[in-house]
């Protein structure tokens, strides 16, 4: 896996200042949405994501949840997640994770913009406390002339409540910045392909870490 994420270009590195520590990753993902009516979907969606430094599975996650549109351009959603954490190939601490958050979507000319804020219950079987977290998000979707693909960019900040016992340290924790390209292949069906640039700000004596991501991921609509 590292030689082939090696081939990622050095000019998409959009973190804030170079890290002390740098990981590549290949990140796979599969979701699903269900309309149950004309305002109102359920997804579900599952995530392996591998990593250069945990030598291999680094995280699995499991996630359902429900969306409803609650006025033009502006849907409420609510999701459970059960996130599995790796080390060397052997499980290291599972974490249950309960997500709200508010989505708001404006066009401008060709260009679809949507905001969304996030709030994060999360408890883990290595700790005790439970964690509360903020995750704020824009992000921009440009079709590419005619044609089915698009091109999408976000950038999305994890901001933690709260310390706790297992490692959360309350403040900014990672800043993620991601370019993409969608190829609309069916009504129903989409595929994607990214480049994530995530950064670890220092923490508790930490240095600032960074990861280059591969994304790839398909999206059914039902």
């Amino acid at each position: 896996m590292r030689r082939i994420l090696l081939v990622l270009p050095a000019s998409f590195v959009t973190g804030p200042a170079l890290a002390q520590v740098e990981d590549r990753a290949l990140w796979l993902t599969a979701t699903g949405n269900v309309a149950v009516d004309r305002r109102t979907r359920i997804t579900v969606e599952t995530s392996y994501r591998f990593s250069d430094r945990r030598n291999g599975l680094s995280e699995s996650l499991w996630i359902g949840g429900v969306t409803r549109e609650v006025a033009k351009d502006v849907a409420v959603h609510v999701s459970y997640a059960r996130v599995t954490v790796y080390s060397r190939g052997r499980i290291s601490s599972s974490e249950n994770r309960v997500r709200a958050q508010v989505e708001a979507t404006r066009g401008l000319g060709r260009v679809r913009l949507a905001g969304r804020l996030r709030f994060e219950y999360r408890s883990r079987t290595d700790g005790d406390r439970t964690g509360f977290r903020l995750r704020p998000r824009i992000r921009a979707t440009v079709p590419i002339g005619k044609s089915d693909f698009s091109l999408v960019a976000d950038q999305e900040w994890m901001i933690e409540l709260n310390d706790t016992d297992w490692g959360q340290v309350t403040g900014a924790d990672r800043l993620r910045n991601t370019v993409a390209v969608n190829w609309r292949a069916t009504d129903a069906l989409s595929f994607e392909v990214a480049y994530r640039n995530q950064y670890h700000f220092a923490r508790r004596g930490d240095g600032p870490a960074m990861d280059h991501i591969l994304m790839l991921g398909t999206t059914l609509n039902l």
